[in-house]
């Protein structure tokens, strides 16, 4: 009688082996997920992080120059307008608005508040007359589109604009999201000051 020989070749793979495979696999597919949600998050915080700095960079450089041109300022609550020389005999007129006028959301951008105040920025001829400035609206230039109040050590809000003297300060805070589903914001907050240093005495208005 031939005995037959059982080769362990055959016998395949155990419903163990087979289950810790599989936990195995899992454990690893789940790291790489981690791993990727976590680089992307990164991304998307470094990149708000820099358009958010960017934005305070041009806003303060924007109030900054126009000021230090300008020869009269004057202040609304979150509106600032300045007569601002251009040349040796040149006169235009800039304002600068903290406002919310637009909606941003997943239908895209309207008009509308939303409770995000923006900040823009327009220039118009001195006015004539009979005339009167514009008021802010969806047709200024947005320098940024979600701005907030700074706070001080204590946490309370600091104006966004203030003068006195022909000095202007200002004080706020940049906000972005640009893919709120991997990052929630990023923010900048930029403070700064620059006194009216032109002189005219041309019979020229911005308000």
């Amino acid at each position: 009688m031939t005995a037959r020989v059982r080769h362990d070749s055959d016998d395949g793979i155990t419903l163990v082996e087979l289950l810790v495979t599989v936990f195995v696999g899992g454990l690893i597919l789940s790291l790489i997920g981690t791993i990727f949600v976590t680089t992307l998050q990164a991304n998307a915080a470094t990149r708000d992080r820099d358009l958010a700095t960017g934005r305070a960079q041009a806003i303060s450089t924007a109030l900054t120059t126009s000021i230090r041109n300008a020869a009269a300022v004057q202040q609304d609550g979150t509106v600032v307008r300045a007569l601002v020389a251009t040349g040796d005999a040149g006169w235009e007129c800039r304002a600068w608005a903290v406002v919310d006028l637009e909606t941003t959301d997943a239908a895209g951008r309207r008009a509308g508040a939303d409770g995000r105040p923006e900040f823009r920025v327009t220039t118009y001829a001195p006015l004539g007359p009979a005339a009167t400035a514009p008021s802010p609206a969806t047709g200024w230039g947005a320098l940024a589109e979600r701005i907030e109040h700074a706070e001080d050590a204590t946490g309370a809000d600091i104006p966004v604009f203030t003068l006195a003297d022909g000095r202007l300060s200002w004080a706020l805070t940049v906000v972005v999201s640009e893919q709120p589903s991997v990052s929630a914001r990023s923010s900048a907050t930029i403070t700064g000051t620059a006194t009216a240093l032109a002189q005219t005495e041309e019979a020229v208005r911005c308000w």
